[in-house]
């Protein structure tokens, strides 16, 4: 009899191992979530702050824009557009990945439920 309930036992242990294996992978990618959210927010802040002290500027100001290493003489118009461009991106991927921590908690969420049902089983079973 000790026999048949070793194999139980083993695929209740993989079962259980998987489980939280992606119960851990889940709670990084939200993690990882939160920081890209965290750096979205500070860029989006940033560019409107930018954007306020470049509207007080008299239009005949020479401003320039950063690309990469280098820096572009713009007109502030074009500027402007393009800083409206990037809140808008911005906005954008923050509620894209809104969206997926949604999804992710949820993942979770039935995880954790699984892996209590599992233990309540193992616990009922002995």
């Amino acid at each position: 009899m000790a026999v048949a309930g070793i194999p139980v036992d083993q695929e209740l242990k993989k079962a259980f191992q998987d489980l939280q294996s992606k119960m851990i992978a889940t709670r990084q990618q939200l993690k990882m979530s939160d920081a890209q959210i965290e750096t979205l927010k500070r860029q989006k802040a940033h560019a409107k702050v930018l954007d306020q002290e470049i509207s007080t500027l008299p239009s005949d100001t020479r401003t320039y824009e950063g690309v990469g290493r280098m820096f572009i003489l713009q007109e502030i118009p074009q500027v402007r557009e393009n800083l409206m461009k990037k809140i808008e991106t911005s906005e954008e991927k923050v509620k894209t990945l809104t969206n997926k921590q949604v999804i992710l908690e949820k993942s979770l969420k039935d995880s954790e439920d699984n892996l209590r049902e599992m233990i309540m089983s193992k616990q009922s079973t002995k």
